[in-house]
């Protein structure tokens, strides 16, 4: 956007001064130019414009632009060529616009430094360039730290462009901006460095081990040579009767030994060493190991074709052991026997696991039960609180209603009473004053009547006194007293008139009238009408008393009027307040239908909540009926513990038992080895009592063959050595896995007594273990039972083990010490696969034991609170448990003195066979035949041996695993459990919690019901104010509404004089890249630089926006 501008102002110059140049003269001074030239600096100097098509796809170096976009130079440089020296060309020429020549006294601040002398150009700049003039001088002040930005995006582009040539050349990664896919690419290669590194140790084992085979191939091909000339030299030497017996002992002896003894590892070691601190490849080493191989498989033919050999003169040994095969065969299916006991014990060990499967299921299910009734229980005594708090509450609103509406009632009574009380004297009141006023009326009427009367009087003495003006002038004289009197009398008249109200008015006008019409007749006629005047002047006083006494009567009136007035005044109070009083009546009344609905609402949610809780009771019923389950499962539980306590006895005994076996082979081992000199050497003596050549050659073919088949037995007797080490070995493993697994299992079966010990602490361990106590006694005779069984299947298999032993016995005195000792191993092996079977069941009763246990621990972790009453049963129950289980290990013991009974008799026997060995030397070379057939046979055992060994093994790390498995639950129980009880306490805390809000919510309704009377008493006075200040609101949200309009209008015209400064086709491109990349960290890159930049992101605005990527 920055370059565009550029180019633009930069074409806008160059038209410009190419205007000034055909504009200006040819000729200018050589002054002006040269200190134009000087003064001049490099950066200001014109520059042809360069086209956009020659920037590269990186974007161009800022320093080609840099010293050429300076916009204050360019102006000076503008303002020089556009100085007012030519103004007189420009003047006649008139070509140019008036825009062109503001814009070249915008660009000219410095021509009035040089040119000082000539006139100014004063035009006035359009809007347009004053626009744009000021865009200019903001991108002027952003220009350095746009530039500095560019500088640095353009020295990192450019030192990133060598190292993502060399990714894109190297590694499938094609650019800087995939840091995981390099990460990929490196790890791969560490695995492939790995890898060849473990396949070369792999291979130069192999080699080594081929080498190793090679050598004792080699050393089997030498014996045979080395054994043939050592008899040709006996052969040769029995002549001359020296005859070297030491020479027949030591090829075997030495040589098997070194072949088959176990003590070629060191070699192996150094071979290895030598290996792995030498470095070779593949393709060196491959073909050396496959011509090896090829030599190894001639070899190995050749070998096979010697065996079999060998194979057709053992042929005819192989008759002679019929009967050792029969009794074989005997022992084989007593095996298979005892194999399929042992195949239907783990069956129904099996069947043991998916019952306690099925067990914890249940157990899983009666604790969810539990767990919900916890909960509707709790809720139901939640909600039956807020009932009781609730119908408290509304009783007691309902006796205030009722009382205050019972007082209301009584004061409407009471106003009601006095308002007709009020209402008859009132109407008493105003019929006595109705008649009063017609009495008045009615005198008013006869004082009218009588005033006209007396009008007509004067006037008729008015007539006289006309008549009578003719008459003596004395009348003068009289006149001047009548005149003088005339006046005293209308003013009294007028204060009596004053007294008087408006209805007297009128009558007092009209008696003045004739008051002083009388004064009149009195001056003239007080001589001869005399008489008549003073009767009409009586008359007019006792009229004027009558009127005064009537004007008191109308006063009296009004003050009664008056009185009525305010007692009207009273009335109407008095029915507002009726008025209010009914108001609060239909309040009161509402609110005490609202109370009523809501105690309807209430005994519905009542019912609701009573039907609920039966069907919790019915759920309770059936987790009753899971408990009594539960129980069932728990003693069969013990049992099982039961079981496992003897099994554990069991295994220590066989332990102890085994140890004095091997001691006991290993003594036996050894004379066997003590054996083998004296047998050769009678070997040597039997070829040396042969007399004739014949019989030698004879004797000496069948040395031969005996010898290489002697070799042959030693090889194999060395085999069988090392796997009997082998087995010994795994055996010796074996036995300390076993005594780890105890030692952990009585770990846990401690841990269980302790966590037993609290939980008879805790009262629900007392509830459970009590009601399991009771099922658990039938349970554990059936165990025992079953236990009983399995002892007699034991007994059985002992006792056939026993028979087996006797035969091998009979054998042993039958062949030799040797057979004595196989048949002997035999059975300690088929010993120790009795023991492995029943460290599986043992094992497996274990895990089962196990859960269980984690089960019930959850349980009673959950039951604490409802099984209180049946702890003392419990404890009756466990003591009879203890007592079984001390019977039990009084039984164990007891086998166990059994067990080194017979281990005494073992020792014994094998005592009496070792001096029954010096006997049955003599009878070894006769029963040799017989001897090797049953190695043969007992080879052939072994390997059958080792495949159920191997299965064994395999069952045994399962059951490993299971435990494993079993005590990981375990502790997730008991994680469990103690969250659980940390659940409870919080529980229970949130109730107390609770508790302490409902008093303040009380206390809170409280003053809340206190303010809700004020605010009653003041909610008219505020609807009155309310209304007003509607009033004034509407006339000031449409003034607001005004004020709005013009604001948004201002705010709308800014947004868009800001909008125009942001080029929207640029935008466009740059959101288009945005939202079609999928990387999200070019999208980040992205929104840190860019947009950013062009719409001013702060920092909350970009960890929006970033988090809206990721």
């Amino acid at each position: 956007m920055f370059q565009r501008l550029k180019g633009t102002v930069e074409k806008a110059i160059a038209d410009e001064q190419a205007r000034q140049r055909t504009l200006s003269p040819v000729g200018r001074s050589n002054s002006n130019t040269g200190t134009s030239s000087r003064t001049e600096s490099p950066a200001t100097r014109q520059r042809k414009p360069k086209p956009k098509d020659d920037a590269p796809a990186r974007g161009p170096d800022p320093a080609e632009f840099e010293s050429a976009f300076v916009l204050e130079d360019d102006s000076a440089e503008i303002s020089r060529i556009g100085t007012p020296a030519n103004a007189a060309m420009e003047e006649k020429s008139g070509e140019v616009p008036i825009s062109e020549k503001a814009q070249d006294v915008a660009f000219a601040p410095t021509a009035n430094e040089t040119n000082t002398e000539k006139p100014k150009v004063s035009l006035e700049l359009p809007a347009d360039v004053r626009q744009k003039l000021k865009k200019l001088d903001t991108l002027e002040s952003r220009y350095k730290d746009l530039l500095r930005s560019y500088r640095i995006a353009h020295a990192r582009a450019v030192s990133i462009e060598p190292f993502e040539k060399v990714l894109k050349e190297n590694t499938p990664i094609g650019s800087i901006t995939e840091p995981d896919a390099l990460v990929e690419y490196l790890t791969q290669l560490n695995l492939k460095g790995v890898m060849v590194m473990d396949e070369l140790k792999r291979v130069s084992g192999e080699r080594d081990d081929y080498k190793k085979q090679k050598d004792i191939l080699l050393k089997a091909k030498e014996e045979p040579k080395a054994i043939k000339a050592e008899a040709e030299k006996a052969f040769v030497d029995e002549t001359g009767d020296s005859v070297p017996a030491p020479s027949v002992k030591s090829p075997l002896s030495s040589r098997v030994a070194t072949i088959f003894s176990p003590r070629t590892q060191p070699q192996e070691t150094s071979d290895n060493k030598d290996v792995t601190e030498e470095f070779f490849s593949y393709d060196d080493e491959l073909p050396k190991l496959q011509e090896e191989v090829k030599e190894k498989t001639a070899e190995i033919e050749q070998l096979k074709s010697k065996v079999s050999a060998v194979e057709q003169t053992l042929a005819t040994t192989e008759q002679n052991a019929s009967g050792v095969q029969e009794s074989l065969t005997a022992t084989k299916s007593e095996l298979e026997i005892i194999t399929k006991e042992l195949n239907e014990s783990k069956e129904a060990a099996d069947a043991c696991q998916e019952f306690q499967e099925k067990i914890s299921q249940q157990t899983r299910e009666l604790w969810l039960l539990k767990q919900k009734l916890q909960t509707t229980e709790a809720q139901i005594e939640t909600l039956n609180d807020a009932l009781s708090k609730h119908t408290r509450e509304a009783d007691g609103k309902i006796a205030r209603l009722e009382k205050a509406y019972a007082a209301q009632k009584v004061a409407t009574k009471e106003a009601e009473t006095s308002k007709t009380k009020v209402l008859e004297t009132k109407e008493t009141l105003d019929i006595e004053l109705n008649s009063q006023i017609n009495t008045l009326a009615d005198s008013r009427k006869e004082d009218a009547r009588i005033i006209a009367n007396l009008m007509d009087k004067v006037m008729e003495l008015k007539v006289t006194q006309t008549n009578s003006d003719t008459q003596s002038p004395s009348a003068a004289s009289v006149q001047t007293p009548g005149g003088s009197s005339a006046p005293v009398q209308p003013s009294a008249a007028k204060k009596k008139n004053n007294k008087k109200k408006k209805k007297g008015g009128a009558a007092a006008a009209s008696v003045e009238a004739p008051s002083i019409a009388e004064s009149a007749p009195k001056s003239v006629n007080s001589t001869p009408i005399g008489p008549s005047i003073a009767d009409l002047q009586s008359e007019i006083l006792n009229l004027k008393s009558n009127i005064t006494e009537k004007d008191a009567e109308v006063a009296k009136l009004q003050s009664k009027r008056r009185s009525e007035a305010e007692l009207s005044e009273e009335l109407e109070n008095m029915q507002d307040n009726l008025l209010t009083i009914g108001q609060e009546h239909v309040e009161a009344k509402e609110k005490i239908k609202e109370l009523v609905a809501e105690k309807t609402k209430l005994k519905e949610r009542i019912s609701e909540l009573e039907t609920a809780i039966e069907g919790y009771k019915d759920d309770s019923k059936v987790s009753e009926a899971t408990d009594t389950e539960l129980k069932a499962q728990v003693a069969k539980f013990e049992e099982l513990q039961s079981k496992s306590s003897t099994l554990t006895s069991d295994l220590a005994a066989a332990e102890k038992l085994a140890t004095s076996r091997y001691k006991d082979l290993a003594k036996l081992q050894d004379v066997l080895q003590k054996a083998q000199p004296e047998m050769r050497s009678l070997q040597a003596e039997n070829a040396n009592l042969k007399t004739t050549k014949e019989e030698l050659a004879a004797k000496t073919s069948e040395l031969r063959r005996l010898e290489a088949r002697e070799k042959d037995l030693k090889a194999e007797m060395a085999i069988s050595k090392k796997q009997s080490a082998d087995r010994d070995s795994e055996v010796k493993s074996l036995n300390e896995k076993i005594t780890q697994e105890m030692n952990g299992r009585l770990q846990a079966e401690n841990q269980s007594r302790i966590s037993s010990r609290d939980l008879r602490k805790c009262e629900a361990e007392k509830i459970q273990v009590a009601a399991a106590g009771e099922k658990s006694a039938a349970e554990v005779d059936k165990c025992q039972d079953e236990a009983g069984k399995l002892r007699t299947k034991v007994t059985d298999l002992e006792g056939q083990l026993s028979k087996v032993t006797a035969e091998s016995t009979s054998l042993r005195e039958e062949i030799q010490l040797r057979a004595s000792q196989y048949n002997s191993s035999q059975g300690l092996l088929e010993c120790m696969r009795s023991q492995e079977a029943e460290l599986a069941m043992q094992l497996k009763e274990k895990s089962e034991a196990v859960e269980s246990l984690g089960e019930e621990l959850a349980e009673v972790g959950r039951l604490l609170s409802d099984r209180t009453r049946e702890g003392e049963t419990m404890r009756r129950q466990l003591a009879d448990v203890d007592n079984r289980a001390e019977n039990k290990v009084r039984d164990m013991r007891e086998r166990m003195d059994a067990a080194i009974e017979e281990r005494d008799r073992a020792e014994e026997e094998t005592s009496t066979n070792a001096r029954r060995r010096a006997r049955e030397v003599d009878e070894l070379k006769t029963k040799i035949r017989d001897f090797e057939r049953d190695i043969k046979r007992a080879n052939d055992d072994k390997d059958e041996l080792e495949i159920s060994s191997k299965e064994w093994k395999r069952k045994l790390n399962e059951l490993e695993s299971a435990a494993e498995r079993y005590m990981q639950e375990n502790n997730d129980i008991r994680s469990a459990m103690s969250e659980s009880r940390d659940a409870l306490d919080r529980s229970e805390k949130q109730h107390r919690d609770e508790q302490k809000k409902n008093t303040d919510l009380r206390s809170l309704l409280a003053q809340k019901m206190e303010l809700y009377e004020k605010l009653n008493k003041e909610f008219k006075i505020l609807q009155l104010k309310q209304t007003r200040l509607s009033d004034v609101a509407s006339s000031r949200s449409s003034f607001d509404t005004i004020r709005s309009g013009t604001n948004g209008s201002l705010s709308a015209g800014g947004m868009n004089g800001a909008g125009t400064g942001v080029d929207l086709t640029y935008l466009k491109t740059i959101l288009l890249q945005f939202l079609s990349q999928k990387d999200g960290k070019v999208k980040e890159a992205l929104v840190k630089t860019v947009l950013g930049q062009l719409l001013h992101f702060d920092k909350k605005d970009q960890e929006k926006w970033l988090a809206a990527i990721k």
